[in-house]
């Protein structure tokens, strides 16, 4: 998913063809939901949004974090701890704080304006939480 979002941003601001995913894209994401609702015993629509919450997650560190895209051990440790914290197998991961931080900064919805500064600096804390774990690493 993160290759896929990584041509789809290339794509955005360059054109061409539509990037497209792939084929097996549909049995993989059913397979991760039924994967979510074994290891962490939720129902199929919470699980889709757990997926979800993840996947949104790495993506977002993939365009966010420079340390993401350079370091791939860093890389795989955030998609791994992301995955234990998201499937509940490992809530205690090094990189709690910013699993939390990403938590609080989903429940933000932009439903009004009065929350946009809110929403910000929920963005602004998550991300900082993740380059703490990347430099105490």
């Amino acid at each position: 998913m993160i290759r896929a979002t990584r041509e789809h941003d290339v794509w955005s601001t360059s054109g061409g063809p539509r990037p497209q995913l792939p084929r097996s894209w549909t049995d993989l994401w059913r397979n991760a939901v039924r994967r979510q609702t074994d290891l962490a015993g939720e129902p199929e629509e919470a699980a889709r949004r757990s997926v979800q919450a993840m996947l949104d997650q790495l993506t977002r560190l993939d365009r966010e974090a420079g340390w993401f895209r350079a370091d791939q051990g860093l890389r795989d440790r955030a998609i791994s701890e992301t995955l234990l914290y998201g499937t509940r197998l490992g809530p205690d991961v090094p990189s709690r704080p910013a699993q939390l931080a990403w938590d609080r900064q989903r429940g933000l919805r932009p439903v009004d304006f009065a929350k946009i500064t809110a929403i910000a600096a929920a963005q602004d804390d998550w991300l900082a939480a993740w380059n703490t774990w990347a430099t105490t690493r």
